[in-house]
């Protein structure tokens, strides 16, 4: 399963696995996995959590039985916020709303 971040027309979403979106959501104070939020909002959320949300160690991959965890690498949140900045820039520009899910 994957969270998909995406503006009407954007050229290129922002997908990650639901644990690392859950992160990510977490840092720019969303709660629920899916929704829409118009770009400035969304943009501001966004520039916040790079300016306070401290660099993210990342998480070791894991297994239990057939359930594997991948994790993240160091510095994933960031690299994610920065795409995101993109993706709200892109539909602020054109008025449009941000939809994840």
């Amino acid at each position: 399963m994957s969270v998909t971040f995406t503006a009407e027309l954007a050229g290129e979403p922002v997908n990650m696995a639901n644990a690392n979106a859950a992160r990510v959501l977490g840092a720019l104070g969303y709660a629920e996995p899916c929704g829409v939020d118009d770009a400035e909002s969304f943009l501001g959320r966004v520039l916040i959590a790079l300016a306070v949300d401290p660099v993210d160690a990342g998480r070791p991959a894991t297994a239990k039985g057939r359930l594997i965890d991948c994790g993240r690498p160091q510095g994933y949140v960031q690299e994610r916020l920065g795409e995101l900045r993109a993706l709200a820039e892109f539909a602020r520009e054109r008025r449009l709303d941000v939809v994840w899910g």
